[in-house]
């Protein structure tokens, strides 16, 4: 069942490109494994998260994929014209966001041992 997310749509520029669900949620995760991102002109961009187990098979991005791309990317925009006090914020919150992942596979780790 394909379905729409529209909390990106905060200025003109978002409300342009869509984001569909492309699957179910997971029964186990509750969670969905691909998505397809679509702007006016392009071709669509499809993003496929990992399903099942990683030590089995990778088969798509981590959480935290992503989130290292939009640290390096908003980090870059902090050295240049675009720096600005919301980029380091959300640069902050991202940060933050890449330790609680890096937490959470400690614990993970720990608790398999």
């Amino acid at each position: 069942m394909l379905r729409d997310i529209r909390t990106h749509e905060t200025d003109a520029l978002n409300q342009n490109i869509s984001i569909l669900v492309l699957d179910d949620p997971d029964p186990v995760s509750r969670a969905s494994h691909c998505y397809s991102v679509a702007m006016p002109g392009k071709q669509s961009t499809l993003i496929s998260f990992q399903h099942g187990n990683p030590s089995v098979e990778i088969n798509g991005l981590t959480n935290e994929v992503l989130l290292a791309i939009m640290a390096d990317r908003l980090a870059a925009f902090q050295t240049g014209p675009f720096a600005c006090r919301e980029n380091a914020d959300m640069l902050k919150h991202i940060e933050g966001a890449l330790s609680a992942c890096g937490a959470r596979a400690a614990r993970v780790a720990a608790e398999q041992n």
